[in-house]
């Protein structure tokens, strides 16, 4: 059980601290999010050498529609996560990343997670 006197001489974080911290993550994220939806967005992949998708036009009847190739919102969720601003430069970024999770052998197999140490 703790006495009054040592609840004050606990190490806190300053109230100013944290609310610095808060604001500093959604700023963060306002400016990801503002980026996202205003940057131009590509319309050809150089990499997989295709067009990307092409943002649909809003029916009420596509809206609506039950057959998937016709939903608007499949084909709006389809060219949204296409067409992503720095669409090349967040690919590699991914790709490195990947790359670095596991240990590279020789023979172009990929070690990943936790390894047992083997005595030999």
């Amino acid at each position: 059980m703790k006495n009054k006197n040592t609840e004050k001489t606990e190490n806190k974080t300053p109230r100013g601290l944290l609310i610095f911290n808060i604001a500093a993550i959604l700023a963060v994220f306002a400016g990801i999010t503002v980026f996202i939806n205003t940057a131009p967005r590509p319309t050809v992949s150089e990499e997989e050498q295709r067009e990307l998708a092409k943002c649909p036009r809003f029916t009420l009847e596509s809206f609506f529609s039950d057959d998937e190739d016709k939903m608007f919102t499949k084909k709006f969720s389809e060219y949204y996560n296409d067409a992503v601003p720095m669409r090349s430069t967040w690919k590699l970024i991914i790709s490195e990343f990947r790359d670095n999770l596991g240990i590279k052998s020789d023979d172009g197999v990929d070690f990943v997670g936790p390894l047992p140490d083997i005595e030999e």
